[in-house]
């Protein structure tokens, strides 16, 4: 017996007797972006092609905000061990507080288990993952043992005494954080995310550690243009531990269509002013900038088109150096940005970013494989939209609304 497609299991009817649903269309977005309800080229689920569609990806190539999430689960798990410590001296709200230290403990083994993770994918340089999980599990067990030792000496010191409990209790939870505080300063992580891209490029733009931002003709180089970038030893121990801190924009990768453009008119100066790969939407009074990726562009979009995001972004900051790279035409781009009326997007700006860029992203992406940085694979975490646009002058589809994962 023949098992019915999954499109007909709910019914009971086949595929090709089921009615055509026509499409809907969606509102407020340029003629052509439509939305099939039957997983035709408009909806995620749409087959690949160049007539429109939209499509969400799933994509998990590692935490892009590693330090964050550990020192987050280091404060969790030393407040969880505060709130059992003050529960017996409150028999009332002990309940309460013993809930909250469990729900905190179980935040922190989620957070956890991510770190430990992905440090142990950066450790394992010779694909020794068994190896580093042995190393890691026998060094935890002798710092708990020699934690527990430590307590049995304690413990008769401090019977009684509150204020020294309290007082030891302090030392040893600011021993805590500090020694891995310096263990995040110490990570040395080849992959980029997005303040080690952004902090890169302003130290290749700007220079900086490592002598980053000198350019010098090159005949194999992309018109003649090489970028010296900072390597990794000299932008992780720079790199914000919050994320959001050290940003002028907020930048959306990967942004639905809807979020980058009001009208076909946009659409149509998006399409202009952006690659065959990728458009970019800059609005400087709003603090935002989105990036709209084509559906079937090359592995190396994401990383090209947050780096010219951040590029326009660099531009809002102060004067580049004279000795920055292609300075000469980055700078009137600044004056020209500056001039940009509130609550319009300059078009001509993005326009001769892309243009420069054409010239400038290869010579830096090369200058980042030079320095050390992994540009095959990265954490930029772009949002899973993916658009597809026709030509110059076609229209554009997107799905409006989250899909369910595919299986």
């Amino acid at each position: 017996m023949e098992r019915p497609e999954a499109g007909a299991a709910a019914s009971g009817v086949p595929r090709e007797r089921q009615p055509r649903l026509p499409p809907v269309p969606v509102l407020g977005r340029p003629p052509g972006a439509v939305q099939h309800p039957d997983g035709r080229p408009g909806h995620p689920g749409g087959a690949p092609g160049r007539g429109g569609g939209g499509q969400r990806r799933h994509r998990h190539r590692g935490h892009p905000h590693l330090g964050a999430a550990w020192l987050a689960a280091d404060v969790l798990n030393d407040a969880a061990l505060v709130l059992e410590l003050l529960a017996p001296a409150w028999p009332r709200a002990g309940p309460a507080l013993l809930t909250l230290a469990a729900a905190a403990k179980c935040i922190v083994g989620v957070a956890g288990g991510a770190t430990r993770a992905a440090l142990a994918v950066h450790q394992a340089r010779r694909d020794n993952m068994a190896d580093v999980a042995a190393k890691d599990s026998s060094q935890e067990t002798l710092v708990n043992g020699a934690g527990l030792l430590l307590a049995l000496l304690l413990l008769p010191l401090l019977e009684g005494r509150p204020w020294l409990t309290w007082g030891v209790v302090t030392l040893l939870l600011g021993t805590h954080l500090g020694a891995n505080l310096g263990a995040l300063r110490a990570l040395r992580l080849p992959t980029l995310n997005r303040p080690r891209l952004r902090l890169a490029l302003g130290g290749a733009l700007r220079g900086g550690a490592g002598g980053g931002g000198a350019t010098h003709p090159h005949p194999a180089g992309k018109g003649g243009v090489v970028v010296t970038v900072p390597g990794p030893e000299d932008v992780n121990p720079r790199e914000p531990l919050l994320p959001g801190f050290g940003t002028r924009l907020s930048l959306h990768l990967g942004a639905p269509l809807h979020r980058l453009v009001n009208s076909e008119a946009e659409f149509k100066k998006a399409l202009e002013c952006g690659t065959e790969d990728y458009i970019i939407v800059l609005r400087p009074a709003q603090g935002w900038v989105g990036v709209g990726l084509r559906r079937g562009a090359p592995p190396d979009t994401p990383l090209r088109a947050c780096a010219q995001a951040l590029l326009l972004e660099e531009l809002l900051g102060p004067d580049l150096p004279p000795g920055a790279p292609m300075g000469a035409a980055l700078r009137p781009l600044q004056h020209r940005l500056r001039r940009c009326p509130p609550g319009t997007v300059p078009w001509g700006v993005v326009a001769e970013s892309s243009r420069l860029w054409r010239t400038l992203g290869p010579a830096f992406l090369h200058g980042l494989a030079a320095a050390g940085w992994e540009t095959q694979r990265h954490l930029l975490a772009p949002d899973e939209w993916q658009l597809d646009w026709a030509g110059p002058g076609g229209g554009a589809s997107e799905e409006p609304r989250p899909s369910a994962p595919p299986q």
